[in-house]
Parts: structure tokens; sequence; C-alpha cells
């Protein structure tokens, strides 16, 4: 799957927003760029009025498999995802998901999951998938 990235930030309640366009996904750009020191964090839409969106099938992934994501620079850092994890909306876990990754360059992807909720108009659920930097492939083909 590839995706146009959109750069998000926090609104007044704390909570980082998604993108516009249910194909696009959206980085925080307050954190660390996919592959700096820290949790880079991109987030996107499990499905949309006309069906299922950019991140339908996160959940899906599994321990091992690759990310990658194409840099300003034309660089692609790729990921390996190490768990995908269901967390309640109301207890979402915001100091694994933003907190310290110890010096490591990490990736967190998010969409919606669980039941729908049609009175609330959300989802129960977030989905989290937790990965850490495998690669760094520079333009001209060579690795970091």
């Amino acid at each position: 799957m590839k995706a146009a990235v959109d750069p998000l930030k926090v609104n007044a309640e704390r909570e980082l927003g998604t993108p516009e366009d249910p194909a696009h996904t959206g980085w925080w750009r307050a954190g660390p760029e996919p592959g700096e020191e820290g949790p880079a964090v991109v987030v996107g839409h499990y499905d949309s009025d006309t069906g299922p969106a950019v991140f339908y099938d996160l959940e899906r992934l599994e321990g091992g498999d690759p990310v990658r994501i194409q840099r300003a620079d034309g660089s692609t850092a790729t990921f390996r995802v190490r768990t995908v994890q269901s967390h309640s909306q109301d207890d979402f876990p915001t100091e694994r998901v933003y907190g310290d990754t110890h010096g490591r360059a990490a990736l967190r992807l998010i969409t919606c999951g669980g039941a729908y909720d049609q009175e609330a108009e959300r989802y129960e659920e977030n989905v989290v998938v937790y990965a850490t930097l495998h690669d760094v492939q520079q333009r001209d083909g060579g690795g970091s």
C-alpha cells in the first residue's frame, strides 16, 4: 500500500488530528520524522463514508513485517513490526505510543478499531502498530 503523508498537529484537547483525505496518512509533525530517534507517529483512517480507507488492513500486520516510509530527502526508512495491539480509546497508552524509545528510532501506526459506537459516532478502540527501525536506504540505494 502506498499513501501520501500529510502533516498533523495536536488539537486543543491534546488529541492528534486525522488526515482530511481517507486515502492519506498523517504524520505528527511535532514528533520525530520516521528514522529519527524517538517515536514517529503516523495515523490513518480505518474507513470512510465510501468504504475502506488507507489503514483498513492495518491490524493484519504481523511481527517482522516490513513498513517502508519514503522520507523528504528521498531516502527510505524500513521498519519491522514488533507487535500490533488494540487499546480502548478511553484508555489510550499515550506514554507507550509517544514516550521515550531509549535512543532508538521507532514507528507507531494508528487507526480506529473494535466496535463502532453509533451514539458516540466513533470506534471504541485504536489499533496501534509498534515498529522499530531496521534500515535506511539512501537515494543511491546504499543502506546506512
